[in-house]
């Protein structure tokens, strides 16, 4: 087993590897460096431990930020990142000392924050923001509890989400592919002529099912939501419930932003070697508890594949213990990503300045077409 040192090495190269592809961080980095723009701030962060976030976290660094970070997924956090972080003076809180992360990152009293969701921010607000100016956040989960919030946070939110970019790259190119480049990783099958079950068809399931489609898959799509349902339509894909769509399915993919979307009683329903993975926010949407306790059996096929056998008799396969599967295992090109988190920084350094109210602040164009500028630049540099 790799020790940490080497783990970090690893991550270190990895960074290495899409800062030379696609420099679209080490540019931003540069210009924070020289100017200085967070000198003062302490930014607490919730988010995906990835190299692509320590990537981001270096250069809020270089710009003068102290940056204090939580995992917002133990599922989704890789050891290396965090024995790199840890080794370049980021403080990081896992919860692997049973003590409350967030908790953790509010107390050195962070004057920003960034958060994937929305569980640092309503710790935050739990309890007196004290130093708390304004916060990012990053998921249409997190925006929706935003918004759900019966009184006004007493800060400015940027919401990271909701512009032109997010959604027509990352959601829709990255990681559509993503996700089935992690399912080919892990099962080697090949996706052509297979039936795929998209469930949620929101910016992520359109994605999704785009992809499928793009790789000779054939694509049922299951919405409760009766616009989004008419959008499948309209996009070619056969609808239907879950129950009638588990019966068919062979790849079940949960796109919803919300918990137990699927479930041991859904899967009463679904055909016998079904393989089931999450590509929403948190780690929930397969209620994979449920699933583990009315098994009958259990095969640990690999790292990140079990299958269970159901008291029907038939069998359904895990992947990524229902963790986002394409941040798990760190798939799909870098791109998309990078780009989010250079969006985030560039919003970041624009609410720093920018005197914005208290609530909900959409993400300005002006930082948007800045940040697609230095996407095209690195694009450029390397060659398309």
């Amino acid at each position: 087993m790799p020790t940490l040192d080497e783990l970090a090495f690893a991550a270190e190269h990895d960074i290495g590897r899409t800062r030379a592809f696609f420099p679209i961080l080490a540019a931003l980095g540069n210009r924070w460096a020289a100017e200085r723009p967070f000198a003062g701030c302490v930014v607490g962060a919730n988010l995906h431990l990835t190299t692509l976030t320590a990537a981001f976290l270096r250069e809020l660094s270089l710009g003068g930020a102290r940056v204090v970070v939580s995992a917002s997924n133990p599922g989704t956090t890789d050891a290396g990142t965090v024995h790199l972080l840890r080794g370049g003076g980021i403080e990081v809180y896992t919860g692997g000392d049973m003590e409350d992360r967030h908790a953790q990152v509010l107390d050195h009293g962070p004057t920003w924050l960034i958060d994937t969701g929305f569980d640092l921010v309503t710790s935050a607000l739990g309890r007196d923001p004290g130093t708390v100016q304004g916060a990012a956040v990053l998921s249409r989960t997190g925006i929706d509890r935003l918004r759900a919030r019966t009184e006004p946070p007493p800060f400015p939110i940027l919401n990271a989400l909701d512009g032109r970019l997010r959604d027509a790259l990352e959601n829709k190119q990255g990681l559509g592919e993503a996700v089935w480049q992690s399912v080919t990783e892990l099962t080697g099958i090949l996706l052509s002529g297979r039936r795929a079950a998209i469930i949620g068809y929101g910016p992520v399931g359109r994605g999704l099912a785009a992809w499928a489609r793009a790789a000779g898959m054939t694509v049922q799509v299951v919405e409760t939501d009766p616009v989004r349902a008419l959008f499948a339509h309209y996009d070619g894909m056969t609808t239907g419930t879950l129950d009638d769509v588990l019966k068919r399915a062979q790849i079940v993919v949960t796109a919803t932003g919300r918990r137990g979307a699927v479930t041991a009683e859904s899967l009463a329903h679904a055909r016998d070697g079904v393989i089931l993975l999450n590509a929403g926010t948190g780690g929930d949407e397969i209620d994979v508890q449920g699933i583990q306790r009315a098994a009958d059996g259990v095969d640990h096929i690999g790292e990140a594949v079990v299958r269970y056998t159901l008291p029907s008799g038939h069998r359904a396969t895990i992947l990524g213990h229902g963790h986002p599967i394409n941040i798990v295992l760190n798939s799909g090109s870098p791109e998309s990503v990078l780009l989010q988190y250079s969006l985030l920084g560039l919003g970041l350094e624009w609410m720093i300045g920018a005197g914005a109210q208290p609530g909900e602040v959409p993400l300005p164009d002006a930082v948007e077409r800045r940040a697609a500028e230095l996407a095209l630049q690195a694009i450029d540099r390397v060659g398309a």
